[in-house]
C-alpha cells in the first residue's frame, strides 16, 4: 500500500499493509497535517524512523476483531493513544499518560497511508450527519474540548486566545459555549483572523494588541490560551492573564521554551496544560452544529504529492491542509 513515510525527510512509498493482532483496520479517506506532523518533519521532534505520520484519520473500518465484527464497514475515526491498559496510569483513568504509550504516527505507524491498523477500542463511529469534511477536525477538536476538561472555565469570564491557526479557531469555537463576557482571538491579519471575527470573536491584530483591553475597562483576561507553538505567542500570553488567572497551554513548540516562572509567581497563575480529549463530545458538537469547520480546509493532496502538502501545511496562510485518500 502507499504511505507518507519520515526518515529524515517525508516520500510517498510502498510499505506492507498494517497487521497487528487483535486489532482494527481502517481504510483512510481523509487525514489531516497538523504541527506535530510538521515539528517531525523539521526534526524538532525526534521520533522513530522509518514511521508512517498521521493521527487526524478518518476512514471505513474494513477487518475488525471477532469480539467487535460490527465495526466492519462503519465510518469511523481512531484516538491516537495506544495504551498498555495495565500500568499504574492506566489503572487510574489516565491512559494518555500511559507509561507505554504508543502515538499514531509519532511512536508507531499512523494513518496518512491508504490504512491504519489501531486498537478495537479506540475507534469511534462517526454518524452520516457529519460530513467527511468534518469528521477529519474530530481529533483537534476533542483536544479542544479538554480545555474545559482539566479546569474550570466559568461563564461569564473573560478569554483571550492566541493563535487563529486551525486549532485557535476550534478552541474559540468551544469556549463560546461558556458564554463568556469578553472573548478575543489574536493573530495576524489576514483570512484567519478575519473567520475568527466572523465565529464570534473580537479578532485583533498582534500589532494592535493594547486595544484588546479596551473591552475589559483595562483589566488582563480571566483565562489566556496559547495556540500557537511559539515562543512569542506563550510571552503574549503571558502579558494578557491577570493575576490568579489561568494560562493554558494548548499547542506543543517541539523544543524547550524560556518561561517567566517568577511572574507565575509573583501572579499566583494557574498554568494548564491539556492534550487528547473526549471523541464523543466532539463528534457531538459537530452533530448539533455548534462547531462549524467549513472552510478551514485550505488545499486537498494524494499521497503522493506529500512533499507539497507538508509545504503547504507549513504556509501562513494555510488552516488545514489534508489528504484524500
Amino acid at each position: 500500500m502507499r504511505a507518507v513515510v519520515y526518515d529524515g525527510t517525508v516520500s510517498c512509498r510502498e510499505v506492507s499493509p498494517p497487521r497487528r493482532t487483535g486489532e482494527a483496520v481502517i481504510a483512510v479517506r481523509r487525514a489531516g497535517i497538523c504541527g506535530t506532523d510538521l515539528a517531525i518533519k523539521s526534526g524538532k521532534l525526534s521520533v522513530p524512523t522509518p514511521l508512517v505520520l498521521g493521527h487526524e484519520i478518518l476512514g471505513t473500518v474494513v477487518s475488525a476483531p471477532s469480539w467487535k465484527p460490527d465495526l466492519v464497514g462503519k465510518r469511523a475515526v481512531t484516538e491516537i493513544n495506544v495504551s498498555c491498559g495495565g500500568c499504574a496510569y492506566c489503572r487510574m483513568g489516565l491512559r494518555t499518560h500511559c507509561e507505554k504509550v504508543e502515538a499514531l504516527g509519532i511512536r508507531r505507524d499512523g494513518g496518512f497511508a491508504e490504512q491504519v491498523s489501531t486498537p478495537a477500542e479506540n475507534i469511534h463511529l462517526v454518524p452520516d450527519s457529519v460530513r467527511d469534511d468534518e469528521a477529519v477536525f474530530i481529533e483537534p477538536l476533542a483536544a479542544c474540548v479538554q480545555i474545559t476538561k482539566v479546569t474550570q472555565i466559568d461563564h461569564g469570564s473573560t478569554i483571550a486566545v492566541v493563535g487563529v491557526g486551525r486549532m485557535g479557531l476550534l478552541a474559540l469555537q468551544v469556549l463560546k459555549l461558556r458564554a463568556p463576557q469578553v472573548m478575543v482571538a489574536i493573530g495576524h491579519k489576514g483570512v484567519k483572523l478575519e473567520m475568527a471575527r466572523r465565529l464570534g470573536a473580537h479578532a485583533f491584530d498582534s500589532e494592535e494588541i493594547t486595544k484588546v483591553f479596551d473591552l475589559t475597562g483595562g483589566t488582563k483576561f480571566d483565562n489566556v490560551v496559547e495556540v500557537t507553538g511559539t515562543p512569542e505567542g506563550l510571552s503574549l500570553a503571558m502579558d494578557l492573564v491577570r493575576p490568579r488567572g489561568t494560562l493554558h497551554l494548548k499547542s506543543t513548540h517541539g523544543t524547550p521554551v524560556e518561561f517567566d516562572a517568577t511572574r507565575v509567581a509573583v501572579d499566583e497563575l494557574r498554568v494548564q496544560g491539556s492534550r487528547c480529549g473526549p471523541f464523543e463530545e466532539a463528534i457531538e458538537l459537530l452533530r448539533r452544529g455548534d462547531v462549524k469547520v467549513d472552510g478551514m480546509i485550505t488545499r486537498r493532496f494524494p499521497l503522493d504529492r506529500c512533499e507539497e502538502a507538508f509545504e503547504s501545511a507549513a504556509s501562513s496562510s494555510a488552516i488545514k491542509t489534508v489528504f484524500e485518500i
